[in-house]
């Protein structure tokens, strides 16, 4: 029986997982798929929340301390994984909203500067990592540590005696553990009875297949992103659908993104798209992170509902997390 139980191998469950075997713990981790390739994989590695005046301040304060953390967190991994997330200090040029009163008001709380430029403010203190990289390492990571990964068992339900819960019951026979921390994502709602509602929030994204160095950095405009990975790569996103668990794509939509990459950067026009996909965030109708011990039992921990924040999130809730269960 391990120590702890946690459910669901997304970057939040991986992250984690690191963080209690770092602090002691046997970890098992249980995921209904293969771990990190559903939200995690799927998103666009922005080390940021998009519009951060749109959050509350628990979502700023885990996305800032992470941010602090990213580049070692990276170098760490890859030297354990052998496999290079990208993390690279693009910096983040945004063409709007940066001089709503919103966005002033939050950036003298919090500090945060950026420089004039002639298409909006450039914040050249964001970063991005490549997810499918990222996630990847991370994984080569816990395992190096001694986590057990567990795939394709899919949750269904607690096993509970009491304010305590024993374990989880799955398709596969019951899990047993001394703490259960539950981390499954757009899923959570599907097997838990939470206070608040976890639903999938659809996104779709392109992929140009540019050249190396055409965009210097991540633009930001209207909601929607473009994204210069290291190797030339255009990453293009995203929508906005609810619609539950649905990730077909839709040929018009792609072709809307391309539009909006294009008319922002002519150059764009002379290179195809090679990728067209869909994520399912984890959301909340609050927009807030449930992140924290259950209210009805004294050993289930949730850390799940991150929407599009996981990732630029990850090192700091696996942190609080880890403090709360080892409290």
């Amino acid at each position: 029986m391990s120590d702890c139980l946690i459910v669901g191998g997304g970057v939040i469950g991986m992250m984690s997982a690191k963080y209690l075997t770092q602090a002691g713990a046997k970890v098992t981790l249980i995921d209904q798929q293969v771990c990190g390739q559903e939200s995690s994989w799927a998103g666009g590695g922005i080390i940021s929340p998009l519009y951060p005046w749109h959050y509350d301040d628990l979502t700023n304060e885990l996305s800032l301390a992470s941010q602090a953390v990213y580049e070692e967190l990276c170098q760490q991994i890859q030297d354990t994984s052998g496999v290079d997330p990208q993390y690279r200090r693009t910096g983040l040029l945004m063409m709007d909203e940066y001089d709503s009163s919103a966005a002033q008001a939050w950036l003298a709380k919090f500090g945060v500067g950026y420089q004039a430029h002639d298409r909006g403010a450039l914040f050249d203190g964001i970063a991005q990592v490549r997810n499918p990289r990222m996630v990847q390492a991370l994984r080569g990571d816990v395992e190096q540590l001694g986590v057990e990964i567990i795939e394709g068992i899919q949750a269904q339900s607690l096993i509970d005696q009491g304010d305590k819960v024993l374990g989880v019951e799955t398709n596969q026979g019951q899990y047993l553990a001394d703490q259960v921390l539950t981390c499954s994502g757009a899923w959570s709602s599907q097997w838990l009875d939470l206070q608040e509602q976890v639903f999938p929030m659809k996104g779709q994204m392109i992929v140009i297949g540019a050249k190396p160095d055409l965009l210097p950095h991540i633009v930001l405009d209207q909601g929607r992103y473009i994204i210069p990975r290291e190797d030339g790569k255009i990453l293009v996103g995203s929508t906005m659908e609810d619609i539950g668990f649905d990730k077909t794509i839709d040929a018009q939509i792609g072709q809307d993104l391309f539009e909006f990459a294009v008319t922002r950067f002519p150059e764009l026009s002379a290179y195809p798209v090679v990728h067209h996909w869909a994520g399912l965030r984890p959301a909340t109708r609050s927009s807030k992170v449930i992140l924290g011990r259950d209210a009805r039992y004294q050993n289930l921990y949730h850390n799940t509902g991150h929407f599009r924040n996981g990732l630029n999130m990850a090192p700091e809730s696996a942190k609080r997390i880890c403090d709360l269960i080892n409290a």
